[in-house]
């Protein structure tokens, strides 16, 4: 991982569009879509690998990783989202994982057995973390499995995710720092302010927005419908966190172009945090 330390806060909603095209398993990587199966912690935990056109084999290739909200599927991120077209035009190969849900016999329903992740905060309201799923270690032992049989490049590796998802990434670049080049957490929390890495974080790209009811800008209760799901963080205070993990310097500059917010910070080394806001 590079000493360079960055952080960028995007102040926007996003949408996305994307397809599936197979559903196999195999040792014998070609250019497609497959999904694996990956026994941890007494579940049978699965993900779906996208291996970009043209694949060569021969070459490194960089890996993102994909977290998909509470409620969410890997099939649901491939179809919304546009991260196949992407990884052909980049180059680079995608991975999305399943978290898990209530009933791992039964399909995943968003309203009636809903996959979320252990995201570290101790909300009650999320399956995955009231059974305190090993999550942290079945993404370790998946990349750990995709490095075995594909080509990856170790310094190029990312991880994004939405909502419960984004905030699972937060975790990881708590938990692994060593593994990940830069995360990209989109509209969610990191819920665990206490915990600092044994070593310089992955750089961080955090987006959101200032007007979404479910990762409100200034923090406070969160409902789905009647349905309390927890209190989040203010923005401000979970990014200055990250300042301090960084080694960063209380004062920041700010520029503004249409509805992006630049912060740029001092950090260790002469390196630079930024958010865009």
């Amino acid at each position: 991982m590079s000493n360079n330390s960055f952080i960028y806060l995007i102040l926007i909603l996003c949408l996305f569009s994307c397809r599936l095209n197979q559903e196999v398993e195999t040792d014998d990587w070609e250019s497609g879509t497959y999904r694996l199966s990956l026994a941890h912690d007494g579940l049978d935990r699965e993900y779906v690998v996208y291996i970009p056109e043209n694949f060569d084999e021969n070459r490194a290739y960089p890996m993102v990783l994909v977290l998909h909200g509470g409620g969410g599927t890997s099939e649901l991120v491939i179809e919304n989202d546009n991260w196949l077209t992407t990884a052909d035009e980049k180059g680079f190969i995608a991975v999305f994982p399943d978290g898990t849900r209530n009933d791992m016999d039964s399909p995943a329903s968003f309203g009636n057995n809903p996959q979320t992740w252990n995201d570290g905060s101790g909300r009650s309201s999320i399956e995955a973390v009231v059974r305190q799923v090993d999550d942290v270690g079945f993404i370790e032992s998946m990349i750990m499995q995709l490095k075995d049989t594909l080509s990856i490049d170790h310094d190029m590796i990312f991880a994004t995710g939405f909502s419960n998802g984004s905030s699972m990434t937060f975790r990881l670049a708590r938990e692994l720092p060593d593994i990940f080049e830069a995360v990209a957490p989109v509209a969610g929390s990191d819920w665990m302010p206490d915990l600092i890495p044994s070593s310089t974080p992955p750089r961080l790209l955090y987006i959101t927005g200032t007007e979404d009811p479910l990762n409100p800008f200034e923090g406070g209760d969160i409902f789905i419908g009647n349905t309390y799901i927890g209190t989040k963080p203010a923005v401000e205070g979970m990014i200055s966190n990250w300042t301090r993990l960084f080694g960063c310097a209380t004062g920041f500059s700010t520029d503004t172009q249409e509805a992006i917010r630049t912060y740029q910070f001092n950090c260790t080394d002469n390196d630079q945090l930024k958010m865009l806001a």
